[in-house]
């Protein structure tokens, strides 16, 4: 398809991919700039070489994977775009589109246990699983050892992880509290899912956005990108960025991690352009429209990325045809990308053709590192649940926002984060 970029480039640079030149806006993610240039295949699934694309735009899955300055398995959603950046996809034999290993999914449709294949015929069954074991994987290694990072051990008074509203706004608070915070997130710019919400569905959050972006212009608040907060052990923090890794002692840490977006049993749900509502959303605000019949569908308890995405992209661009269901997604049609489906809706299934389709599903909050802190957690249908009423969960360690179950709410969001900073700040 042809380039879905709806505005001009301000700061273009040029980059590779797997030789051929492409455009990007300089400090964009490089899946936004291979979405826009309608690469959308850009990886491989390990087994059956099936095709992949972007579909959380947050490294939270496999599909945007590729090999960036020799390094393997780069989450390219990720990583800005600079000039001279050289992406080159994985796992394949033959052209990116048509990977020549794929006939592997096509003898057999209906998988493949390479461990049972021709077992006990002597001879056979060691080189099929010798030739199973080249075909899968991930990428080869680097050409040559990365170079070792410093790591170092610190103390700090306030630790946020997570830039998104609830880290935000708790951030906010602590810092007119005269409190030194530091915001850490793996993200290339702070705001969450702000971002990916149309202009007057984010007005809702600018008081957030604002006592934020005035915290850290005051120097009390300081944001590291592009840093992901490990894990928790006791009081330690383990931090890894670019420029190596550290231990954080900190007098006080928030977990404002938010929530991933909700994955549902589906035919077709790992084909290409088949993504979140939220990282359409967060493509959209950078300019990039990922299709131009898109179809949304919206599960109970789903929101509010897709109805905020359609609002937006019908303003963004003229051509984009986009669709709203409130249902259940049964099937994608499609194998090199998404072509039409088939949804279930209160009162028929309807097939709809689409180029893209959006999944705004409940989102499952992301629980990982709370409960590495020793937070209770109690399940819920969308995932497990972060069980606390002062956001406290653990000595000097305090927990807020989605991974809480709070909604996506910023009233919600706020009101919590204050009863957390007036905890700390006193």
């Amino acid at each position: 398809m042809p380039s879905s970029r709806i505005r001009t480039l301000a700061n273009p640079v040029t980059f590779t991919l797997d030789g051929e030149r492409l455009q990007a806006e300089r400090g964009e993610p490089l899946a936004a700039a291979l979405v826009a240039a309608g690469k959308t295949t850009i990886a491989r699934s390990p087994k059956f070489h099936r095709p992949r694309g972007p579909a959380c735009m947050r490294g939270a899955c496999d599909g945007c994977l590729a090999r960036v300055d020799d390094a393997p398995n780069v989450m390219t959603c990720l990583v800005p775009a600079e000039d001279g950046v050289a992406v080159v996809t994985q796992n394949r034999l033959g052209p990116r589109d048509a990977d020549l290993l794929r006939m592997t999914d096509w003898f057999f449709p209906e998988g493949m246990n390479h461990h049972e294949l021709f077992a006990g015929v002597p001879g056979i069954q060691t080189i099929m699983q010798g030739f199973a074991r080249r075909v899968a994987g991930l990428g080869k290694l680097p050409l040559e050892p990365a170079a070792p990072r410093p790591a170092s051990r610190r103390r700090a008074d306030v630790v946020v992880v997570g830039a998104g509203p609830a880290g935000m706004a708790v951030a906010a608070r602590l810092a007119r509290a005269d409190r030194a915070v530091e915001v850490l997130d793996d993200q290339l710019t702070p705001g969450g899912g702000i971002t990916a919400l149309a202009a007057e569905d984010a007005a809702a959050f600018e008081p957030i956005s604002a006592a934020f972006a005035s915290g850290v212009a005051s120097g009390a608040i300081r944001v590291r990108s592009r840093t992901t907060a490990g894990a928790v052990y006791g009081r330690d923090l383990l931090v890894a960025g670019e420029e190596g890794a550290e231990i954080v002692e900190a007098r006080a840490l928030v977990l404002a991690c938010g929530a991933h977006d909700g994955a549902l049993a589906f035919e077709g749900n790992d084909v290409p352009n088949v993504m979140s509502a939220r990282a359409a959303g967060w493509l959209l605000s950078r300019g990039v429209l990922v299709g131009e019949r898109i179809v949304v569908v919206v599960p109970d308890g789903g929101g509010p990325f897709g109805e905020s995405f359609a609002r937006a992209a019908r303003v963004a661009s003229a051509r984009a045809e986009v669709t709203v269901l409130h249902g259940e997604p049964l099937a994608v049609r499609g194998s090199g990308r998404a072509k039409g489906v088939r949804v279930r809706t209160a009162t028929k299934e309807r097939a709809v053709d689409a180029d893209a389709v959006l999944v705004d599903a409940a989102r499952s909050p992301a629980f990982e590192l709370c409960q590495q802190a020793g937070a209770a957690l109690v399940h819920a249908p969308r995932g497990f649940v972060v069980r606390t009423d002062d956001g406290r969960i653990a000595d000097g360690v305090w927990a807020t926002g989605e991974v809480c179950g709070l909604p996506f709410d910023p009233h919600a969001l706020d009101a919590h984060a204050a009863l957390v900073a007036t905890q700390i700040a006193t």
